[in-house]
């Protein structure tokens, strides 16, 4: 077993070199730096079924019939989709030791920008995150042009694609790793996966992304030299971790509680349409009702709307006595008994849905402001609340689906290729405006805070639009933007005092060269 390869360290802004050949399957003891663990579960079944799909862990058509009547789901799943997607795309450095293209940052501003032609990157990516949180994985495919550049991105519905077992033959892939000061050359054996979409009869392949092997799209075979108009675009997949090839959505656990709230909630809605306890009852005594009383009210009771229906209305009931005799005249006598303290005041298994909501709702560990379920919180509660849903479970997920983002399509060499600059998620600002004003007071009287980050502060805090100060090099550029704010000041009161200074001494030399030339002092005894 060798060793791995050391080769000199690319250069700044060249690409990672990468190989790929497919090569037999007992090849991965032939190095030590391969990997030796079994990838997944459908690994044994791909040497045999490798055009079967796997089954999904829950049928997704009831998954999404949950999330449609569900009375919580849909704020949750709205909360993680504003936070995590909707405040869109920044650009940053990769590294801090290699300097940043102009070149690669108009690249990847162009994929932000227009992801496809429809889309941003932004609205595809809340596509993604509705579907993650949704069903538990999503996909978008990765379209490329006749010279395999990476073209645009489109979002894959992820209810329509399917897994297909890991492909039984295997593909050794090269590339080089950054190790400090060295760069080596690290070799992975990889089964890769194919995607199946099937939609109104019609079936469509797709490859893992990184498979360098050309795929039939509608046959699903891999064929060498396959034309560029019959080659498979490739997927990339999104899931939520788990044991399961697909991912199961993080509120699969509190399905009791989510079918719960759905039946009491139907209990109360037949409750109010059936008008189940009527207000009132009616007795007779001494006597009973005519035929003519006795049809009306089984009709209205029956037949004549029920619920709301027949409420408000006006019934006429007529009795006629028992009578022993002909001469005995009797009494009958009609009682009504209301029943309003037998209905309930308010809905049905109201505590019980809110233990469920909250049930679910820590789930996605939500607080409640978040999805509009607090009424009784100050400023100084929803700040906390926001800042701790921030830093536990927004910034983590959105640092999640950068790291694929930027592994798998950035930065990878068969993806965009870029080597110098990366996707990083904006993120809200959660900052009392006041404690950053006084913030920054503080930090200037310690000469941390340069006129120009003032102003950047400033837009991003305070959501206004202060013109940025010109950056070195540009017209009306002067030294004192970058400088601490303090030693500005100080730096401006030194050359104001040294302006007067030089100002007044011409003029006192000015005074004793006149005196110099047209003074005669007095002789003795004269004045």
């Amino acid at each position: 077993m060798g060793s791995p390869t050391r080769v000199r360290k690319a250069a700044p802004g060249a690409a990672p070199q990468v190989q790929t050949r497919v090569t037999a399957l007992g090849a991965t003891t032939q190095r030590a730096d391969t990997s030796r663990q079994l990838s997944s579960a459908d690994e044994f079944s791909a040497l045999t079924t490798t055009d079967t799909p796997l089954s999904t862990p829950y049928p997704l058509s009831e998954l999404v019939a949950i999330f449609d009547k569900s009375n919580i789901l849909r704020q949750c799943v709205a909360a993680m989709v504003t936070n995590v997607a909707m405040y869109g795309w920044g650009i940053e450095a990769a590294s801090a030791d290699t300097p940043v293209a102009a070149a690669e940052v108009q690249e990847l501003q162009s994929f932000i920008d227009h992801a496809n032609s429809e889309e941003s990157l932004t609205t595809v990516h809340a596509k993604i995150v509705t579907d993650f949180e949704t069903i538990g994985f999503a996909f978008v495919e990765v379209v490329r042009d006749a010279r395999q550049r990476v073209a645009i991105l489109r979002h894959a519905p992820a209810t329509t694609v399917r897994l297909l077992p890991k492909h039984p033959e295997a593909v050794a892939v090269s590339y080089d790793v950054a190790r400090g000061r060295r760069v080596s050359r690290v070799r992975e054996i990889r089964r890769f996966r194919r995607y199946l979409q099937i939609m109104g009869g019609e079936r469509v392949y797709f490859k893992e992304f990184g498979d360098p092997r050309p795929l039939h799209y509608q046959t699903g075979e891999f064929v060498p030299g396959l034309a560029p108009e019959w080659q498979a675009t490739e997927l990339i997949h999104f899931r939520q971790t788990g044991d399961d090839p697909y991912g199961v959505p993080r509120w699969v656990s509190q399905l009791p509680a989510i079918l719960g709230s759905r039946e009491a909630e139907e209990v109360n809605l037949r409750y109010f349409e059936d008008n189940t306890v009527p207000p009132m009852i009616l007795t007779v005594a001494g006597g009973r009702l005519t035929g003519q009383s006795y049809r009306e009210l089984t009709e209205m009771l029956q037949k004549q709307g029920i619920g709301k229906d027949r409420q408000h209305r006006i019934l006429l009931i007529e009795a006629v006595p028992e009578r022993d005799s002909l001469d005995d005249k009797g009494s009958v006598t009609l009682k009504v008994d209301k029943l309003m303290d037998a209905r309930p005041s308010d809905g049905l298994f109201s505590q019980y849905d809110d233990a469920n909501r909250h049930k679910v709702r820590s789930a996605f560990r939500l607080p409640p402001i978040l999805i509009g379920a607090s009424e009784d919180h100050t400023y100084a509660s929803a700040n906390i609340s926001s800042f701790i849903a921030e830093t536990q479970v927004f910034a983590p997920q959105r640092a999640f689906f950068d790291e694929i983002f930027n592994k798998r399509l950035v930065n990878h060499p068969q993806g965009l290729g870029l080597v110098s600059v990366a996707l990083v998620s904006r993120s809200p600002t959660i900052t009392n405006p006041e404690a950053l004003i006084k913030s920054l007071t503080a930090l200037n009287v310690m000469g941390a805070v340069t006129p120009r980050t003032a102003v950047q502060y400033a837009n991003q805090v305070l959501q206004i639009e202060l013109p940025p100060y010109p950056a070195p090099g540009d017209d009306g550029y002067q030294p004192w933007m970058d400088e601490p704010m303090a030693l500005a000041l100080k730096n401006s009161r030194s050359e104001r005092t040294q302006n007067e200074q030089q100002q007044k001494t011409p003029a006192i030399k000015d005074v004793e060269a006149e005196g110099e030339v047209g003074f005669t002092p007095p002789e003795h005894g004269q004045e």
